[in-house]
């Protein structure tokens, strides 16, 4: 099984591939000025499309994946799953949950808690 980990936010991404070999993990960060004006809110748009295209990339093919965040980043990035890799990514996403920025351990550890309590429900069934 291989399984992966997204923590994001506007900003930032931590990956937490899992696979057999144990945890591999990968940091991305959004290069762009970060302006609040008009005029620049498309561009700061088409720079996080970007952005969240790179962690898709990054993340690679995957049995489940799992989207942490604290903000709205994580909703944005399942929209743009749902839109530009439906036929990859998108289907195998098994959650989107809010979680506050943590140590890598910690989001390791809430992801574990999840896939354990995900995957006994969906044996059951």
């Amino acid at each position: 099984m291989s399984a992966c980990i997204v923590w994001i936010d506007s900003e930032h991404a931590k990956i937490f591939k899992i696979g057999s070999a144990g945890v591999e993990k990968r940091d991305l960060k959004l290069h762009s000025p970060n302006h609040s004006n008009n005029h620049q809110d498309g561009h700061k748009q088409e720079h996080e499309k970007k952005f969240f295209h790179q962690v898709a990339t990054a993340i690679g093919p995957v049995e489940e994946l799992l989207v942490f965040g604290a903000g709205t980043a994580k909703t944005h990035f399942k929209s743009h799953l749902d839109s530009h890799h439906k036929a990859d990514l998108a289907k195998h996403l098994v959650g989107v949950e809010t979680l506050e920025q943590l140590t890598d351990n910690q989001i390791l550890e809430a992801g574990r808690k999840f896939f354990k309590k995900y995957n006994t429900y969906h044996s059951t069934i």
